[in-house]
């Protein structure tokens, strides 16, 4: 089995440009967990979401900006995971798309639909959205299925 090991900055940036789904955690009101799965951009220092107007965890960052982002591959046998620890803020909305948030939609309906990705969202680009930037204080990475040294 491969040996566990830490992602470098260009193979965490491939692996989260390839459509992989982010489980986006945030802080409830009332102290609870709340786990969205979300399409995500990385710009390289900065993960990005566009929530809909309506999202209910734009409340909880709001209130408490501390999130934690899950990304893993659960289907091939290198098992590459990125945890992100960080805060969140909202960048802009709830507002129709234009702009950085337009881009950056359009890149991930690209990455998540595929060629008609873009298609999708010109018909939804009019309803409003928000632009959420996670700024990460802490990042971990691996991949590989054998364990990290530290829990033999």
């Amino acid at each position: 089995m491969p040996e566990a090991k830490g992602l470098t900055s260009q193979e965490i940036a491939d692996f989260l440009r390839s459509g992989v789904i982010a489980r986006l955690a945030t802080v409830k009101p009332d102290g609870s967990p709340y786990v969205v799965p979300v399409w995500q951009f990385w710009d390289g220092s900065a993960m990005y979401v566009i929530p809909r107007g309506r999202s209910e965890f734009v409340a909880h960052l709001r209130k408490e900006p501390r999130v934690a982002v899950s990304c893993a591959d659960d289907v091939n046998p290198a098992h590459t995971r990125v945890l992100i620890e960080g805060r969140a803020e909202v960048v802009e909305g709830p507002v129709e798309m234009t702009g950085r948030m337009l881009d950056i939609a359009n890149d991930m309906a690209r990455r998540y639909m595929g060629p008609d990705g873009p298609r999708y969202l010109a018909r939804t680009a009019k309803r409003p959205r928000y632009l959420v930037r996670i700024t990460p204080t802490r990042v971990r990475s691996w991949a590989g299925s054998e364990w990290h040294p530290r829990y033999i």
